[in-house]
C-alpha cells in the first residue's frame, strides 16, 4: 500500500508541492469561470502579512495564550501579536535561550500557562517572564508536528511519526514505538478526557486506561490513493472531526464508533485536502483546506466555500489555509501558506460593503452620490464617476446605465436623484436633468439650458426634492426651481433668491421651506405668511449657524431641524431663533458634516469626512465608526444617505457604499487586558537581563523597574489585547506623583517622559475598547528613579551636617578666638603644674625608696642568718620566713621605683646577652606556680623546644615578673603563658600572658600603662600602679612593644613583642672571652 506523506511542512509529502500549486491554480480558474464570485460577500477579512511585521507569510499554526496575546508559528520564526505589532522570535546561534529552529509546526498552552512550541528541531518551552526558550532535552530533536495535553497534565506530542508522552511531574518520557504501536500524524483531546491519535495509515487510535483502540476511517469510503490523516479535532458534542489528504473531512461518532464523510469534493469534483478544523457554533464548523475555507452546517449538510477573490481585498488572502484559532472575543484567525494571517472579527457592527470589482458583476463606480429605492424594492445608486446603478436585492446583481446610446442618460457624473412613481429624475453635473422610466430603462424627458426651456439658468442640478403634496423642486448652482406639470417646465421658486448655490432643500412639518447653500447659509420661506429670512455664520455669536456652507437639512421624528454644515452639526431652536452647535469638542470626529439619518431609537446617524457617527440628541453622546469597524472609507460623500422601510441605512463614500441596520449592532463588552509591551530609555528598547539593563524580566511581566538618574528620559508602549478594532481603542494614562489628571490618547499608545526627577512613580494605564467600554481595572508599573550620588539621601544629610557645621563654626569661631589666648595660658600653666607635680611625685617616691632601701638591706642580712640558725625551731622559722618575704617585697618595690626613675631620665642602660628564653620563662613559671596554687588558680605555660634571643636578663625578668605577677594577682580562675616563635627572617618573638580577671575596657587599654593608674574595679588589690609602666619602658628599651590585645574569648591578653637580635649583642660562653656583635660584625 502506498504510504501517505505529510505535505504541510515539506518533510512528509503525499504528492509533490508543485502538484498542489498547479492544482490550486487550476481550481481557482475553474471556480472563477464556472461559479463566479459572490457579490457583496458577507465575510470580510483583515489581512496581516510581512508588510505588517509578520516574519513570514507561511503561517502553519496559531494560538491565543491565557494572557490574550496571539501567537503565530511560521516557516521563519515565531510571532507574538498584540493587535498592533509583531514580536518575532528566531533562532540565534549565539543565544542558548533562543528558540532552536525558525520553522514552527505546532503550538500548545498547558493548564499552567506554559507555552509549548513544536519546531523542526525539537520541543521547546517558552518562559514569558524572561521571553526565553528551553529545550525539552529528554525529547528527540526532530520535527514536532502536534502537541496536546491530557486531563492529568501530561504532554503528548508527535515527533516525526512517533508518539511520545511526557510526564511533567517526574520528567519522564514515554515512547510508543512505531513497530509496536503505529505511526502518528495528529492528536486531540475528546470531551470525555481521552487522547485520540490519528495515524498515517488512516486509523483513529483511542487511548484509554493505558491501551489503544483503533477505528478505521476509510472502511466504507471509496478507495483512495492515500489514507493519510492530516488533522483531527474534537467537537463540543463528543465527536471527532477527521481531515484527510484525499477524502476531505469526516465526522467520527465516539459513542457508536462510526464515521461519516461530510465534505469530500470541491465544486469541480477534485478531492479536498483538509488542514484544520474550528467549531464556531453548535452546528457550524470552519474547515481549512487547500482550496479555501468551507463553512459547514451540520443541520443542512451544506457548506459555503470562501476563496481568494483577486478583485476583493476583503476575501481570504490565500486558498491554502493551514490553521484556525478563535480568540476570546469570538474573532477567527486563519493562517495561510502564502497570504499570512486572515482575521474575521466578531460582527459587532455588521456593515455590508458594495464596491467595484473588475471582471464581475458589481457596482460600476467608486464615488457614490444619492441612493433611493423604487416601489419594486430595487435600489438606485447615482455615482459621480460611472453613471447610474440599479441593485436587485433578490439576486444581488447590478444593472448599469451609461450615456452614449439612444434613450440613455446624458452624463456619468450624477448628483441628484428622485423617484416619482416609475419616473427617476436624474440631476447631472453641467448636463441638465434627465427623467428615466425605470421599467423601460429609457430616458423620456431631458431638461437643460440648451433644450429651449429658458427657465433653468444652470445645467448643474445639485439636488432634487419632492415636498409632501407639492411639486418637484431643483437646487442648482444658480437658483431653486419648481416643476410646473401643466407646462412641463421649471419655474423659479419665488420664495428663494436666485443668486445662490442651493445644496439641499426641505419643507418642514409646519410648511416652511428651508434651503441650504454653499456660502450663503440657510434661507427659509413660509408660503402661508410670506415670511422670508436668512441665517448666517457670525464669528462672535456661538448661537449662530456654525458655517455658511450647508450640506444637508434633516427634520427628526420630534420635529427638530438639524443642519449639516462644514463647521459642525447645528440644531435649530425655533423659539429663540438660534442654533446649538455640536462639534469635535462634543465628540464628533470632524466638523465637516455631510448627511443625516434617524434610526428607530431616535438616534441620528451622521456621515462626516472622518467616519460615521451615531449621535444621541437626548444625552449628547457620540459613537463613531471607522474603517476599523468595517467601513469602506472614513470619508463619506455629499447627499449620500438613505434609509429603507425596514430601517436599513445606506451611506455612500468615495470607495463605494455601505449598508447596515442599527438594530443588528451588538455592544462590545469585552474588557481585554492592557499590557505594557515596550519600555525605551533614551529611545532605545531595554534588553531583558542584559548587563546594565534595569529590566530583569519581560516588561509584560514586570511590576517594578528601577532606573538610574541618567535613565530618567523614557517612553512606555502599551496595548489593549482586543483585536476587533484595535485602531479605535482609546487609552488613558497617569503617572502618579507627576500628573494630577489622566491623559487621554485616541491615536497613540505610547507615553513619553523626559528627565523625571528622582523618586518613586506609579504609571497607570487603562483602555476603552471598540465598544466604548472603560474597564474597572488598570495596569500599573512602579518606576523608581534613583538620584545621583550627590543627591542621594545620605549626601543630603551630609550637606545638612556640613552646613550646620559651617554655621556653627562661624558662630563659635569668634568666641574661640577670644577664649583661645586665655585657655592657652591656663593649659600651659596646668601642664607645667602637672609636670611639676609628677616630677615631685617621682622624686618623692625615689627619695623614699633610697631612704628605705638601705635599712631594708641592713635588716635582710641578719635576718637570713637568724633563719639559718632557727632551723630546728619551726614556729620561729615560719615567722622569720614571713618577715623575709615581706622584706624582699619591699626591696623589690624600691628597686622598681628606682628603675622607673632611671628609665624616665634616660639613664637606664641595657646589656643584651644571648639567653635561652625558654629556660627563663620556665624558671619564672616555676617561681609563680606555688603562688598560683595558693590562690587556687590554674596556671599554664606553652613553650617551644628552644629559643635564643639577645635580651637584658635583669630587665627581661622584671618585665616577665610584672606581667605574670599581675596575671595571677587579678585572675579569677585561670592564667596562661605562651611563647610564640616565628621564622628566623621575622627577627622577633612574642610572649602572651593572659588571665580571666576583670575584662579591661577597650578605652582603657592605653591608660593602664600610665604611672600610678589603677582601675576602680581592682583598687582593692595591693599594688603601686608602676609595674606596667616600668614593663612598657623596659620593652621599649629592647626595641620591642608591650600592648594589651582587645578582649579575646573574654580574656585579658598582654602581648610582649621583642626582637631576637639587637644592634649591640654580647655572646657570653664558658671559658672564652666576651664577644661583642654590632651590625653583624664581631670585635
Amino acid at each position: 500500500m502506498c504510504k501517505p506523506r505529510y505535505s504541510e511542512q515539506g518533510q512528509w509529502n503525499a504528492t509533490p508541492r508543485l502538484y498542489f500549486q498547479i492544482s490550486i491554480c487550476l481550481l481557482i480558474c475553474l471556480f472563477i469561470g464556472a461559479t463566479g464570485p459572490v457579490s457583496g460577500q458577507s465575510y470580510y477579512f483583515r489581512h496581516y502579512q510581512v508588510e505588517n511585521g509578520l516574519s513570514n507569510n507561511a503561517v502553519i499554526c496559531s494560538l491565543q495564550d491565557s494572557r490574550g496575546f496571539m501567537w503565530f508559528g511560521t516557516k521563519d520564526g515565531l510571532n507574538r501579536f498584540d493587535g498592533y505589532t509583531f514580536k518575532v522570535f528566531r533562532h540565534n546561534p549565539q543565544d542558548s535561550t533562543s528558540i532552536g529552529s525558525n520553522f514552527i509546526h505546532a503550538l500548545y498552552e498547558g493548564a499552567d500557562g506554559t507555552l509549548w512550541v513544536g519546531t523542526e528541531n525539537g520541543l521547546y518551552q517558552y518562559d514569558n517572564s524572561t521571553e526565553s526558550f528551553r529545550l525539552l532535552d529528554v525529547a528527540p530533536k526532530g520535527q514536532v508536528r502536534a502537541i496536546q495535553g491530557d486531563s492529568t497534565g501530561n504532554i503528548w506530542f508527535v515527533s516525526g511519526v512517533s508518539l511520545f508522552r511526557y510526564h511533567q511531574a517526574s520528567r519522564q518520557l514515554q515512547y510508543f514505538n512505531t513497530n509496536s504501536f503505529f505511526e502518528a500524524s495528529s492528536l486531540c483531546l475528546s470531551s470525555d478526557g481521552n487522547i485520540w491519535v490519528a495515524t498515517t495509515d488512516g486509523y483513529l487510535q483511542q487511548h484509554h486506561a493505558g491501551t489503544f483502540t483503533a477505528y478505521d476511517m476509510f472502511s466504507h469510503s471509496t478507495r483512495s490513493v492515500s489514507r493519510w490523516i492530516e488533522k483531527i479535532a474534537s467537537t463540543r458534542d463528543g465527536r471527532i472531526l477527521v481531515g484527510t489528504s484525499n477524502q476531505g473531512a469526516k465526522q467520527f461518532d465516539i459513542v457508536s464508533g462510526t464515521y461519516t464523510d461530510i465534505l469530500s469534493y470541491n465544486d469541480d469534483h477534485t478531492e479536498i485536502f483538509v488542514r484544520n478544523f474550528l467549531q464556531t457554533a453548535d452546528h457550524e464548523y470552519w474547515i481549512a483546506t487547500e482550496t479555501g475555507i468551507f463553512i459547514y452546517n451540520t443541520l443542512t449538510g451544506k457548506a459555503k466555500n470562501l476563496r481568494k477573490m483577486y478583485n476583493d481585498p476583503y476575501s481570504i488572502s490565500d486558498n491554502a489555509v493551514y490553521t484556525f484559532c478563535r480568540d476570546k472575543e469570538g474573532g477567527i484567525w486563519a493562517g495561510t501558506y502564502f497570504g499570512g494571517v486572515n482575521y474575521y472579527p466578531t460582527q459587532y457592527t455588521p456593515f455590508r460593503k458594495y464596491f467595484p470589482k473588475t471582471g464581475e458583476n458589481s457596482l460600476s463606480g467608486n464615488v457614490i452620490r444619492e441612493i433611493h429605492a423604487d416601489r419594486y424594492n430595487n435600489l438606485w445608486i447615482g455615482t459621480e464617476d460611472a453613471g447610474l446603478n440599479k441593485l436587485d436585492p433578490t439576486t444581488q446583481t447590478f444593472t448599469h446605465f451609461l450615456p452614449g446610446a439612444a434613450g440613455s442618460i446624458s452624463y456619468t457624473n450624477i448628483h441628484g436623484l428622485l423617484l416619482d412613481g416609475d419616473d427617476l429624475w436624474i440631476g447631472t453635473f453641467e448636463h441638465g436633468l434627465d427623467v428615466l422610466n425605470i421599467r423601460t430603462g429609457k430616458v423620456t424627458r431631458r431638461f437643460n439650458m440648451q433644450s429651449g426651456l429658458t427657465a433653468l439658468q444652470s445645467n448643474f442640478i445639485y439636488c432634487i426634492y419632492h415636498p409632501p403634496g407639492g411639486a418637484i423642486m431643483l437646487g442648482t448652482t444658480r437658483g431653486a426651481y419648481q416643476y410646473d406639470k401643466v407646462r412641463n417646465d421649471f419655474v423659479l421658486f419665488s420664495g428663494l433668491p436666485l443668486v445662490n448655490w442651493y445644496s439641499c432643500l426641505l419643507q418642514d412639518r409646519s410648511g416652511v421651506f428651508w434651503a441650504g447653500t454653499y456660502g450663503s447659509g440657510v434661507h427659509f420661506y413660509d408660503p402661508s405668511t410670506g415670511t422670508k429670512g436668512n441665517f448666517r455664520y457670525a464669528e462672535n455669536d456661538t448661537q449662530s449657524l456654525s458655517s455658511d456652507r450647508v450640506n444637508s437639512i434633516f427634520e427628526d421624528s420630534g420635529g427638530h431641524l438639524w443642519f449639516a454644515t462644514e463647521g459642525g452639526l447645528c440644531r435649530y431652536n425655533s423659539t429663540q431663533k438660534s442654533f446649538t452647535r455640536y462639534t469635535t469638542q462634543d465628540g464628533f470626529p470632524s466638523n465637516f458634516i455631510l448627511s443625516i439619518l434617524e434610526d428607530k431609537q431616535a438616534n441620528l446617524w451622521i456621515s462626516t469626512s472622518r467616519g460615521l457617527s451615531c449621535f444621541n440628541p437626548r444625552n449628547g453622546s457620540v459613537k463613531t465608526y471607522t474603517r476599523a469597524n468595517g467601513l469602506l472609507s472614513d470619508q463619506f460623500n455629499f447627499n449620500s444617505a438613505y434609509k429603507d422601510a425596514e430601517g436599513r441605512m445606506y451611506f455612500g463614500s468615495g470607495k463605494g457604499f455601505i449598508s447596515f441596520n442599527p438594530a443588528e449592532f451588538v455592544q462590545n463588552t469585552f474588557a481585554g487586558p492592557v499590557y505594557i509591551t515596550g519600555f525605551q530609555v533614551n529611545n532605545r528598547e531595554l534588553a531583558i537581563a542584559a548587563k546594565g539593563s534595569p529590566l530583569q524580566h519581560s516588561v509584560t511581566s514586570t511590576d517594578k523597574i528601577t532606573l538610574s538618574y541618567h535613565q530618567s528620559t523614557f517612553s512606555i508602549d502599551f496595548a489593549l489585547l482586543s483585536y476587533t478594532a484595535p485602531e479605535i481603542a482609546e487609552y488613558a494614562y497617569k503617572m502618579e506623583n507627576l500628573d494630577k489628571s489622566w491623559t487621554y490618547l485616541k491615536t497613540n499608545r505610547k507615553a513619553y517622559f523626559t528627565e523625571l526627577a528622582p523618586g518613586t512613580y506609579i504609571f497607570r494605564v487603562k483602555a476603552r475598547n471598540s465598544g466604548g467600554v472603560w474597564p474597572a481595572t488598570e495596569t500599573t508599573l512602579v518606576i523608581e528613579i534613583m538620584p545621583p550620588w550627590w543627591r542621594s539621601w545620605w549626601a543630603l544629610i551630609l550637606y545638612a551636617v556640613l552646613a550646620i557645621g559651617i554655621i556653627w563654626y562661624i558662630i563659635r569661631n569668634y568666641h574661640k578666638r577670644i577664649e583661645a589666648k586665655n585657655r592657652r595660658k591656663i593649659e600651659l600653666f596646668e601642664a607645667a603644674k602637672e609636670k611639676e607635680v609628677f616630677k615631685a611625685k617621682i622624686e618623692f617616691f625615689t627619695n623614699v625608696a633610697h631612704e628605705i632601701k638601705t635599712p631594708l638591706t641592713l635588716i635582710k642580712a641578719p635576718l637570713e642568718k637568724v633563719i639559718r640558725k632557727a632551723g630546728h625551731l619551726p614556729e620561729i622559722k615560719d615567722s622569720l620566713s614571713i618577715m623575709e618575704r615581706n622584706t624582699n617585697r619591699l626591696v623589690g618595690l624600691t628597686t622598681q621605683l628606682l628603675d622607673f626613675r632611671q628609665t624616665e631620665l634616660n639613664g637606664y642602660s641595657l646589656s643584651f646577652v644571648k639567653t635561652n628564653i625558654r629556660d627563663l620563662l620556665e624558671e619564672m613559671y616555676t617561681g609563680f606556680k606555688t603562688l598560683a596554687e595558693q590562690k587556687q588558680l590554674e596556671l599554664s605555660i606553652e613553650l617551644p623546644t628552644e629559643l635564643y634571643a639577645y635580651v637584658d636578663i635583669e630587665a627581661f625578668n622584671k618585665i616577665l615578673g610584672n606581667l605574670i605577677g599581675n596575671a595571677i594577682k587579678y585572675a579569677a580562675t585561670v592564667a596562661s603563658i605562651r611563647l610564640l616563635v616565628f621564622p628566623e627572617e621575622e627577627n622577633y618573638f612574642i610572649i602572651e600572658v593572659s588571665n580571666d580577671g576583670h575584662l579591661i575596657p577597650e578605652d582603657m587599654k592605653e591608660k593602664i600603662f600610665e604611672p600610678f593608674f589603677r582601675l576602680k574595679e581592682t583598687e582593692m588589690q595591693k599594688g603601686t600602679g608602676i609595674g606596667l609602666a616600668l614593663s612598657r619602658s623596659l620593652a621599649t628599651l629592647h626595641k620591642g612593644s608591650l600592648t594589651l590585645q582587645p578582649g579575646h574569648h573574654h580574656l585579658n591578653v598582654f602581648v610582649l613583642r621583642i626582637p631576637v637580635h639587637q644592634e649591640i649583642e654580647f655572646n657570653l660562653q664558658p671559658g672564652r672571652t666576651k664577644t661583642i656583635t654590632t651590625t653583624n660584625q664581631t670585635s
